[in-house]
């Protein structure tokens, strides 16, 4: 037979009770009466407490975005959080402790926050709290706890509320205006590498063609109809554009911290955004404990899912750049250009960018470095660097997000 398990403060009041009752019926007396009499008001108090209503309390969380059960947020921001309750019944409460947990689905990370108010007298509060700065990630706050105590701090009462919410943190970003790998591919620097493949049309007017079903009334050649009886559309010059895959190291040993990660995945986004607003074909490879080949096979290359992926990529990969541009070179098309992110400055990853060369892929270097590089650090960047310049390679150093603009010889939006 199990052992009937109470907590200490019913123990304790049991044995104070019985202490009282002896009291009374073996010394008598007004006074051991009027002390029987108290503790009884007082048992019958805490007693009653049980039934203060915590236990069916209800509540809402309202945030800045409104009352949805999601919310899109950017790296290093707050979310400031309101919570409305409503307790039933009617016993009156001191005091009521709000606690609530916000976990990040990847990391385990969380944070705690705890805070306190009266009801007013219709059994309602409200508090408001800010977070800490978020991560980039997911995250989901867990079920409202709340609890209150007698006037006397002896017995706690509890209660719960679920109200789901996810937060989806996406990668910090800068605008840029500009790319001085954009602007050397426009005056033709690279165009021997780009396949015709993908091309965009200018404002320039190449000819006329026959009409086909869906054509915008701007595009229809009205001088050419009229003469020929017949629809006719405005054939425009196309331009030939590199197609830009970016590659994203994921290897865990390739950066010191963790915050060069999120530097390499803000870079990353940044450019992924410039990149789209410029109308470039786009590919992206992001190889680590599950790899993610976007764009492969020249299929098309949505902005949404690139970004989803950002939020969710860790430096979980054991397998080294130069093994993964090895597999960029087989699985994409010859004529693209090569964009590495990440801190790697081992000779693979040279050897494997001669290999992309061979193939008519034109590699370039975004490195993430440290603020303050040690001598040895700083002695293997300008080896990288005047190699990468003896071979007509891009390469740039990053150490900070807000100096990429300045790194890539472009200018902020």
């Amino acid at each position: 037979m199990s052992r009937l398990y109470l907590p200490r403060a019913w123990w304790l009041s049991a044995i104070l009770y019985a202490v009282a009752l002896c009291y009374l019926l073996f010394q008598g007396g007004k006074t051991s009466l009027m002390l029987f009499v108290i503790l009884n008001a007082l048992g019958a108090y805490l007693m009653l407490g049980r039934w203060s209503g915590i236990g069916g309390v209800q509540g809402m969380r309202i945030t800045d975005s409104g009352e949805g059960n999601s919310a899109l947020l950017t790296a290093g921001m707050r979310l400031k959080v309101k919570l409305r309750m409503q307790i039933p019944g009617f016993w009156p409460l001191p005091y009521v402790i709000v606690r609530e947990k916000l976990v990040r689905s990847t990391g385990g990370e969380s944070q705690l926050y705890e805070m306190s108010f009266v009801p007013d007298y219709k059994r309602r509060g409200e508090v408001h709290f800010e977070t800490a700065p978020l991560r980039r990630g997911r995250y989901q706050f867990h079920k409202t706890d709340c609890s209150t105590r007698d006037i006397f701090g002896l017995f706690e009462h509890k209660g719960s509320f679920a109200q789901p919410l996810h937060l989806q943190v996406l990668p910090r970003t800068i605008a840029l205006k500009d790319w001085r790998l954009f602007r050397r591919s426009q005056r033709g620097v690279f165009q021997h590498t780009f396949t015709s493949l993908w091309a965009r049309e200018t404002t320039q007017i190449d000819g006329v063609r026959e009409y086909i079903h869906g054509d915008r009334l701007s595009r229809i050649h009205w001088n050419a109809t009229a003469k020929t009886g017949q629809w006719k559309s405005k054939e425009f010059e196309r331009e030939a554009l590199p197609r830009v895959v970016f590659v994203l190291d994921r290897n865990l040993s390739s950066y010191s911290v963790a915050d060069h990660f999120e530097l390499a995945v803000s870079v990353a986004a940044s450019l992924l955004e410039l990149t789209i607003a410029k109308g470039m074909p786009l590919g992206f490879v992001s190889s680590g404990e599950t790899s993610y080949w976007f764009g492969e096979g020249r299929t098309p290359v949505s902005r949404d899912e690139v970004l989803q992926h950002l939020v969710d990529v860790e430096a979980d990969g054991t397998k080294s750049l130069g093994d993964v541009l090895c597999q960029v070179a087989e699985r994409y098309e010859p004529g693209i250009h090569i964009v590495i992110i990440g801190s790697s400055t081992d000779d693979q990853t040279v050897g494997a960018m001669s290999t992309l060369e061979s193939r008519r892929m034109v590699p370039s270097v975004i490195h993430i470095s440290d603020k303050h590089p040690s001598a040895e650090e700083a002695g293997k960047l300008r080896q990288w660097q005047t190699l990468c310049q003896s071979k007509q390679w891009e390469f740039c150093t990053v150490s900070q997000l807000e100096k990429l603009p300045l790194a890539l010889g472009a200018v902020t939006a």
